[in-house]
C-alpha cells in the first residue's frame, strides 16, 4: 500500500468518523455515482464494433473506465474489486433508460439532490464538521467513491491491518486538534 494512498485514507477518515455519517455515505455515495452515470448515459460519443459485438460508447462508459483505471492505479487489489461493481453500475445506468418509467431524468436528479443533502446533514449534524469537498474537489468527486469501496472492504474484514493503521492515525489527528 502506497504512503500516498494511506495519507488519503487518513484524510478521508478524518472527515468520516461518525458511524451514522459513514452509513449515510455508504448509501449516498454509490447512489450519487450511479445517478451521475445514468445522467451521462444518454450522451452518445461513438459506436464501436469488434467482430460481432457492438458497443454504443457514451460519456458514462468513458467516465466509468476512467474511474476503474484510476482506482486500479491507486490500489490494484481494491481497484480490481471495483471493476465488476462499477461495470455493473454503468450497465444498469444505461439499462435504466430502457425502463417503463415517466420522468426518468427528474427521478435521477431527485435522488442525486437528496443524496447530496443527506451527506451535508451527515456532516453537519453527526460529524460536526464541513464535508471534505470544501478542501478537495478531486477527493469529493473522484476518490470519495473509492474510499467508500475501502469502507465496504474494511466492513467485510479485508485489509484489516490498513484499517487499524488508518483508524489510529485518524484518532491521533483528532486528539491533536482537540489539544
Amino acid at each position: 500500500m502506497s504512503e500516498a494512498l494511506k495519507k488519503e485514507l487518513i484524510f478521508y477518515g478524518s472527515y468520516h468518523s461518525d458511524a451514522i455519517n459513514k452509513l449515510i455515505h455508504a448509501i449516498c455515495v454509490p447512489l450519487l455515482l450511479w445517478t451521475g452515470m445514468a445522467m451521462l448515459a444518454p450522451l452518445h460519443v461513438t459506436t464501436v464494433t469488434v467482430s460481432t459485438v457492438t458497443l454504443d460508447l457514451t460519456v458514462a462508459y468513458i467516465a466509468t473506465l476512467v474511474y476503474i483505471l484510476y482506482y486500479i492505479y491507486l490500489c490494484p487489489a481494491v481497484g480490481l474489486i471495483t471493476l465488476p461493481i462499477l461495470s455493473a453500475m454503468a450497465y444498469g445506468a444505461h439499462s435504466y433508460w430502457n425502463t417503463e418509467c415517466e420522468n426518468k431524468m427528474l427521478w435521477l436528479v431527485g435522488v442525486h439532490v437528496v443524496s447530496w443533502i443527506a451527506q451535508f446533514v451527515g456532516h453537519g449534524k453527526f460529524e460536526g464538521r464541513r464535508p471534505a469537498l470544501f478542501d478537495s474537489l478531486t477527493q469529493a468527486f473522484l476518490t470519495a467513491p473509492f474510499f467508500v469501496f475501502f469502507e465496504y472492504c474494511f466492513f467485510f474484514g479485508l485489509f484489516q491491518d490498513l484499517h487499524h493503521e488508518v483508524q489510529r492515525e485518524v484518532f491521533r489527528n483528532s486528539h491533536r486538534k482537540a489539544d
